[in-house]
This record gives C-alpha cells, sequence and structure tokens, in this order.
C-alpha cells in the first residue's frame, strides 16, 4: 500500500470514529434520561422498554427498544421526541389516548434526554 493511500485510510478510519463518538449520547444524557423514563414512563412501557401494557379497546402501550424504535421513527430522535412532547406518531397522527402530551411538563432537552437513553434498550 502507497504512503498516498495508507495516509487516506487512515483518515477514513478516524473520521467514521469520530462520526460514531459524535453520534454516540454523552453518558449524563443517558443517565437523566434513565432516571425521567424510570419516573415517568415505566408504568407504562415497563423498566425495560419493552411496553405490551393493554389498557383495553385494542390499545398497547408501544416497544421502545432498539431497532424497533429507531425504524418506526425513521432514524429521527426530533421525531421520537414530538412523540413525547406532543403525542404525535411519526407520520405526525396523534398517538393513542393513553399516552400523554409531556410537552409543558418536560423540556426538550429532557425529551432529548429520554431518547439518548431509548437507544440503549435493547429487544433480544
Amino acid at each position: 500500500m502507497s504512503r498516498s493511500h495508507a495516509a487516506a485510510a487512515s483518515l477514513l478510519l478516524f473520521g467514521a470514529a469520530a462520526l460514531h463518538v459524535a453520534r454516540a449520547a454523552p453518558e449524563p444524557a443517558v443517565a437523566a434520561g434513565k432516571r425521567l423514563f424510570d419516573a415517568d414512563c415505566v408504568m407504562c412501557h415497563r423498566a425495560d422498554g419493552s411496553g405490551g401494557v393493554h389498557f383495553g379497546h385494542g390499545v398497547v402501550s408501544a416497544d421502545l427498544r432498539a431497532p424497533r424504535l429507531e425504524r418506526t421513527y425513521h432514524h429521527e430522535n426530533r421525531l421520537i421526541v414530538r412523540a413525547i412532547l406532543d403525542g404525535r406518531d411519526q407520520s405526525d397522527r396523534p398517538l393513542h389516548a393513553p399516552m400523554p402530551h409531556w410537552g409543558g411538563t418536560l423540556t426538550v432537552a429532557q425529551a432529548r434526554d429520554i431518547v439518548a437513553f431509548l437507544h440503549t434498550l435493547k429487544a433480544h
């Protein structure tokens, strides 16, 4: 491998590593999100995020674990934040009635922390 190819490969690897680090949520955000999730979300979505709580009339709480959550919301954190704060799904339709609209109770930053925590939950 020529010196220029080796340098280019190093830059690509460094850039990919930097992008991965930039996308990873900081640990304080994940910890804050877990505290908020534990306080406000576990009663419907369970501690592991699996949901499945039945509310009657065919309404069941959502499974919030990866990778399903990311696929549902098109890998767009802003859409998940909107679901939390405004009670709107990925297509901007209202979520089922049991899901509260947390806007006014939670800040955008707090909703982002919850999203950071949700990304750590994995389906088995």
